[in-house]
């Protein structure tokens, strides 16, 4: 929402891939940077070029140095389901794929993450920091990033130009 001060999450759209009584993890999902996956395979010894020209994106500002891959596929060891065929994982053995062009073919590789520690989110919710909108695949894979925000609070029925930094409680 507009009256959200924190720079980090200025005009973003954050997955929640998971929450728990322990707090939450989500991945900004529209904020791609300048750098692409290839730069990593390098820093990685990963062989290949499968995946090498997608952008890296920013995922949040909570541990920046850790990858994660949000992708369409099997299942490798040690990721999550976080919508129904979506999964979240962390293995290096998921970007070794994709480089050799036999990973999934959907993905979007992000570094950092957005955490929340116990009910924080859920108090952001309430101080209206934050729309909630379901979340789904065609808006991952489909929607470019630079429209996600606006598609997103667009599934709500909402005209985004008609967003204030002013809100009441009822």
């Amino acid at each position: 929402m507009p009256q959200l001060s924190d720079p980090n999450f200025e005009r973003t759209v954050v997955l929640v891939c998971e929450h728990t009584e322990e707090g939450a993890l989500g991945l900004v999902i529209n904020r791609p940077t300048p750098f692409l996956l290839g730069q990593i395979y390098g820093g990685q010894n990963i062989e290949g070029e499968g995946g090498a020209d997608e952008p890296i994106h920013y995922g949040g500002p909570v541990q920046p140095e850790m990858g994660f891959v949000l992708y369409e596929g099997p299942d490798y060891e040690g990721s999550v389901e976080v919508l129904a065929g979506l999964r979240l994982g962390t293995s290096l053995e998921i970007l070794r794929d994709i480089a050799r062009e036999e990973g999934p073919e959907r993905f979007l590789f992000f570094l950092g993450y957005a955490g929340w520690a116990p009910d924080q989110l859920e108090g952001e919710i309430a101080r209206n920091d934050w729309l909630v909108v379901p979340a789904e695949a065609d808006l991952l894979f489909r929607t470019p990033p630079e429209d996600r925000w606006e598609r997103a609070i667009r599934l709500l029925g909402i005209d985004p130009h008609l967003l204030s930094q002013g809100f009441g409680t009822a």
